[in-house]
């Protein structure tokens, strides 16, 4: 265990010149006797991510890419959905693919927003969409799409779910949204 410590750190240090501690480690007997790690960076200490035995190709490999854009994501874009849906239940931000899978295996870590396509969620479960509220909610989720048309993002899914209606747009209908009043021609009533 100490020498894949070792080995880990090493890697890490010198893909991504800096330093970094190695967390946790342990043996997986189960999938190909190999040793895997939690690892934080000192540049970047809210960031724990997994670092291992490749088991096909004997090497190591870490996932620093994906949990440094995840965070990127999550710290630009929960202020956004906070300010704008003050009274949800709970949000998600997920990075649903990338768009230059490659880039992962260099010491490169371009900002999020050039690099993933995200998945955005939105749980207003104590809200119910009648009448009187229904334009200023649609409003609501515009100024949020509009926020985060301006940051230029890749965006394959945005949803909100109401108590009892749900909003639910992939990549062509977030394009094709102009006015509230396309938003709520996507307003679907749950069965």
């Amino acid at each position: 265990m100490i020498s894949n410590k070792n080995k880990f750190e090493t890697y890490l240090e010198e893909k991504y010149n800096q330093d970094f501690t190695i967390k946790k480690i342990s043996y997986d007997i189960l999938h190909g006797r190999t040793y895997h790690a939690y690892a934080v960076s000192e540049n970047n200490p809210k960031v724990t991510f997994h670092v291992g035995q490749n088991l096909t190709s004997a090497g190591i490999d870490d996932a620093y890419h994906y949990e440094m854009w995840k965070y990127q994501a999550e710290t630009e874009i929960t202020p956004l959905i906070e300010e704008t849906f003050p009274d949800k239940v709970n949000h998600a931000v997920e990075i649903s693919d990338f768009l230059n899978p490659g880039i992962t295996n260099s010491s490169n870590v371009p900002n999020y927003q050039e690099m993933v396509i995200l998945e955005i969620g939105i749980a207003m479960d104590l809200t119910e969409i009648n009448e009187e509220n229904e334009e200023t909610e649609l409003r609501k989720a515009l100024t949020l799409l509009k926020a985060l048309n301006e940051k230029h993002l890749h965006i394959s899914h945005f949803g909100i779910s109401y108590k009892n209606k749900a909003l639910q747009l992939n990549t062509i209908g977030l394009k094709s949204v102009n006015t509230y009043l396309d938003l709520k021609k996507r307003l679907i009533d749950y069965k």
